[in-house]
């Protein structure tokens, strides 16, 4: 392969056709030349830059991935106010990134194809800094009151909650905007009383 994930514009148009391939077919039915076709380059050069289907398949999903923790980050280095705020953004976020890949989304749930350990392990690194960052967000909001472990378990909860709320259990659609509002109230308020009782 030449580049790690895709690089240069060869590399990035064959995983972004891979992306939308994927999503339309499930791994097993996508062929390397509908891939190739839907890039607009030859089927040989989609193997100049990965070696097999499963290789471009595996890419593409850890790129997915990536982008969806770099873009929590992102947007919540930039975000004011208060904690409801912030964990707004969040729940905003999952709602822009699952109404951009919610069909990538079912299919791996579906027809996962050969999800592989490194990716498994991708996954459960990315889990674990999404739980850092909202427990760091809980530990500044009332500093010495909440635990780091306690902040760690409030944010687990939260993380799980969200994506329940957001998308429900039929797949095929996000939850209206004002059941993420609901969902953030009332882990704020409980996290609120969590915060009153230990003070």
């Amino acid at each position: 392969m030449e580049g790690s994930r895709g690089e240069g514009n060869k590399g990035r148009l064959i995983l972004d056709a891979a992306r939308r391939v994927f999503a339309a077919t499930g791994y097993y039915q996508a062929r390397v030349e509908d891939i190739a076709r839907e890039a607009g380059v030859g089927k040989g050069t989609v193997y100049e830059y990965f070696a097999s289907k499963e290789e471009l398949y595996l890419e593409m999903l850890l790129e997915v991935a990536d982008s969806y923790a770099t873009g929590v980050r992102g947007e919540l280095e930039e975000a004011g106010g208060n904690i409801r705020d912030k964990l707004l953004f969040t729940g905003r976020h999952l709602c822009s990134f699952l109404a951009e890949h919610g069909q990538l989304a079912r299919m791996v749930l579906q027809d996962p194809g050969p999800i592989n350990f490194k990716f498994k392990a991708h996954l459960r690194t990315i889990r674990r800094d999404m739980v850092k960052m909202v427990a760091a967000l809980l530990t500044a909001t009332v500093p010495g009151l909440l635990s780091q472990e306690d902040a760690e378990v409030a944010a687990r909860f939260f993380l799980a909650g969200l994506a329940g709320v957001v998308y429900p259990e039929t797949m095929q659609s996000l939850a209206p905007p004002e059941d993420l509002k609901t969902a953030v109230d009332v882990f704020v308020r409980g996290v609120s009383q969590c915060f009153q009782q230990k003070g």
